[in-house]
């Protein structure tokens, strides 16, 4: 009867461990997705940060370059 008993302690005290195991690694994949999600919404950010100032820039250089301020009347 012992031994029914002592087995049977082992199987409920593998399967906690078990299921604890389980539920840590949930929760670190939960923690990996959250860090992925966000780092890709600031990379996404970024991405337009950096498209805007690069077309607005872009947009600088081309009105400064085609600017030419005039040199008067030729004779």
């Amino acid at each position: 009867m012992t031994r029914l008993l002592l087995a049977l302690a082992g199987v409920i005290l593998l399967a906690v461990t078990a299921l604890a195991l389980v539920w840590l690694a949930g929760q670190v994949l939960v923690g990996l997705g959250s860090f992925i999600v966000g780092t890709a919404g600031v990379l996404g950010r970024l991405l337009g940060y950096l498209l805007g100032t690069g077309l607005l820039a872009g947009l600088a250089y081309f009105l400064a370059s085609a600017w030419r301020p005039t040199k008067g009347p030729r004779p």
